[in-house]
């Protein structure tokens, strides 16, 4: 037994050695890229929020507490170029009470470790408009971080994709706060009131005797996300909303509301990033820093053992050799 401890402490050693090398040359590499096939539902809700109703007997603000849901899948089948993904998000608000508010779907193709919007023409991404009664996929290319921050976030501002406005608004590192024991990240992104269309309105909603007026619909948002940095996973997102209908130096609200994870999705999205982070965060230094300490401690320790055993054998062939006598 004591014969073969030498060679198997040796081999034992560069086995962690190179186990070392791989943890931190391919498997970090392969962790920090979206999962492929991803496909998840993500749920929101906004309490109180204040929608316009545009039923041609309301055509008025209410106040309604509002579902929502967010579905989102990669298009595996798209035609992308290495390193880049196509995900497909449709995100429905309901009433509470019943009933739907808006129905809005996107394809966006982004890069795979970095998360930020990608060019791409052969990716067919756009955002769905619709008038009411028929839908226009409207060519759109994304810039910014779209679903996701890098793997790997740092502590700076980031620009991120803004749907209304069709632009990256950079959002400001805040700093660190924990979410259920989990260490997060806070940036928060304003958007200041700007005007983001123009719509056909009846002249009644601003009490004008017009059959209709052209009204601006004005946006403004201050966007607040908290960060998992190993992953780059919001754990949770708040949108402060405030998008009216203006007309005349009067406004009416469109939506205006927060909107945010609900605790449930908050709590599934820090029991998903969990182990996640921790496999994340050690394969950069320190797993492949302990496989190499303990690879090497080994292999010196096996070298040793087989260069006490080569002296033992040495010893004993020169004891056990016949005296030569003339």
């Amino acid at each position: 037994m004591r014969r073969m401890s030498g060679p198997v402490l040796v081999g034992l050693g560069v086995f962690l050695i190179v186990a070392a090398a791989l943890v931190r040359f391919y498997a970090l590499p392969t962790l920090t890229k979206v999962p492929a096939g991803y496909s998840s539902t993500t749920h929101l809700e906004a309490t109180g929020a204040q929608i316009f109703n545009s039923d041609p007997e309301v055509l008025a603000a209410e106040t309604h507490d509002l579902e929502i849901t967010s579905e989102t899948r990669e298009d595996a089948d798209a035609d992308a170029p290495d390193g880049v993904v196509v995900w497909v998000n449709a995100t429905t608000i309901d009433k509470a009470t019943g009933g739907s508010f808006q129905l809005s779907t996107e394809r966006v193709a982004f890069d795979e470790s970095d998360g930020t919007g990608v060019e791409c023409d052969t990716c067919d991404t756009w955002i769905a408009e619709s008038d009411g009664e028929t839908v226009e996929e409207v060519p759109t290319d994304f810039e910014g971080q779209i679903y996701k921050f890098p793997f790997g976030t740092e502590q700076k501002s980031y620009d991120v994709w803004d749907g209304p406005t069709g632009e990256a608004v950079e959002a400001t590192y805040e700093g660190e706060e924990s979410i259920e024991g989990t260490t997060v990240y806070k940036f928060v992104q304003v958007i200041e009131p700007t005007v983001i269309d123009t719509r056909e309105v009846p002249g009644s909603v601003f009490g004008s005797e017009e059959a209709s007026v052209q009204a601006e619909m004005v946006y403004a948002m201050t966007r607040t996300f908290y960060v998992e940095p190993a992953t780059g996973a919001p754990l949770n997102r708040i949108e402060e909303r405030d998008q009216t209908l203006v007309y005349d130096g009067q406004s009416v609200p469109a939506f205006v509301g927060t909107v945010q994870y609900t605790d449930d999705q908050v709590s599934e999205n820090v029991d998903e990033v969990a182990l996640k982070s921790v496999l994340l965060g050690g394969s950069q230094v320190l797993f492949p820093v302990i496989l190499l300490l303990l690879g090497l401690g080994l292999l010196g320790l096996g070298l040793v053992l087989n260069r006490r055993r080569s002296n033992d054998v040495d010893d004993k062939t020169h004891q056990d050799r016949p005296l030569v006598t003339a």
